[in-house]
């Protein structure tokens, strides 16, 4: 008897090794996309939608996800982006995995060039349901929403003195206090003066000309002007002045009353991607709960509605959006970049 309850065990011992190492190599083998990837090694990241920092910390989190597979960050304004893009397309050069601009109007471009690889994210049905499958055919996907609101300095401009309107940037008191940045280089700045120009027409640029303001390039370079005491309001994106402001800096937000410029950015996999699984990998990782963590601890809204955005931020539901159609973007970015240069000489 004893004999048989030993040999049993040994049995049943056996039994549960075996399952044990079944389970252990279907969970192994359960992405495939990640063996692939580490035997790859990186993927490159071209990226304008987030500030270095903050980019830096998305590869961070990603590698700490997905050991062996390291991320390399490539930051620049989108017009910067776009045109590398397009230039290493044309000498036949493709070291860029995954791109993210801030103009959609980029995707549109290099879909239609054949420059895109269509993919459809693990989870990107699990993000905010109305920024899903804001590309039918799948070549690009969501992956940062933000918003450009009035910022400004608050230690110069206490709240009750900022303007609550685009509309009030026109007024004399705040001549050569005005910061902004450029169409030409931000994709937030072309889309924010696209839905301005609809909402007012262009006399309203003309106007905000006479006002002297300090252009730089990124829109982030916004919170840098009003963090000097350079300018004191200025057109900022909520992301980088929020993130600012909770380091202790004399910023400030502002919803417009006549309208907060809605951007979503998205991200896509380049067609010649030299490391194609880690860029599938990667994208998979934006749809995800950690990389939404890492957009609301810098400020952002997250993708992901398990998420709490960072204090500060409205919910979009209860803010007064403008934003561009697509074919506003497509066709209207062109013309209102030659339009600004004409128009502030630069």
């Amino acid at each position: 008897m004893a004999g048989r309850l030993s040999a049993l065990r040994f049995s049943v011992m056996v039994v549960v090794v075996f399952l044990g190492v079944v389970a252990s190599g279907v969970a192994a083998g359960a992405d495939p996309k990640y063996e692939a990837a580490k035997k790859e090694g990186k993927v490159v990241w071209y990226v304008s939608m987030l500030d270095v920092d903050t980019a830096e910390q998305v590869g961070k989190a990603f590698e700490a996800k997905y050991p062996g597979v390291r991320v390399d960050v490539v930051r620049a304004t989108a017009g910067v982006i776009y045109q590398r893009v397009l230039q290493e397309s044309q000498t036949g050069v493709y070291p860029n995995d995954v791109f993210s601009s801030t103009e959609e109007g980029h995707y549109v471009a290099l879909k239609g060039k054949g420059l895109l690889e269509q993919y459809v994210p693990v989870e990107a049905n699990k993000i905010i349901q109305r920024f899903q499958g804001i590309d039918p055919e799948n070549y690009y996907q969501v992956a940062s929403v933000g918003l450009i609101l009035i910022t400004h300095n608050s230690g110069k401009v206490p709240p009750s003195e900022a303007p609550k309107t685009w509309k009030e940037f026109l007024d004399p008191k705040w001549k050569g206090k005005i910061g902004i940045g450029h169409p030409a280089f931000s994709g937030y700045v072309a889309t924010w003066v696209l839905a301005l120009t609809k909402l007012y027409g262009w006399q309203y640029f003309e106007a905000l000309a006479t006002q002297n303001p300090q252009i730089g390039r990124s829109i982030n370079d916004t919170v840098t002007m009003l963090n000097a005491g350079e300018r004191v309001v200025a057109a900022g994106p909520d992301l980088t002045t929020l993130k600012s402001k909770n380091k202790g800096n004399p910023v400030e937000l502002v919803y417009p009353e006549d309208g907060a410029v809605l951007m979503t950015a998205p991200s896509a996999i380049m067609k010649r991607a030299p490391h194609p699984n880690a860029a599938k990998l990667f994208m998979d990782f934006m749809m995800s709960v950690e990389y939404s963590q890492v957009l609301a601890k810098n400020g952002g809204t997250p993708l992901r509605p398990e998420v709490t955005p960072p204090k500060g931020l409205r919910p979009l539901a209860d803010v007064k959006l403008l934003r561009p159609t697509l074919e506003e973007i497509k066709t209207g970015i062109p013309e209102i970049i030659e339009k600004f240069r004409a128009t502030f000489g630069v």
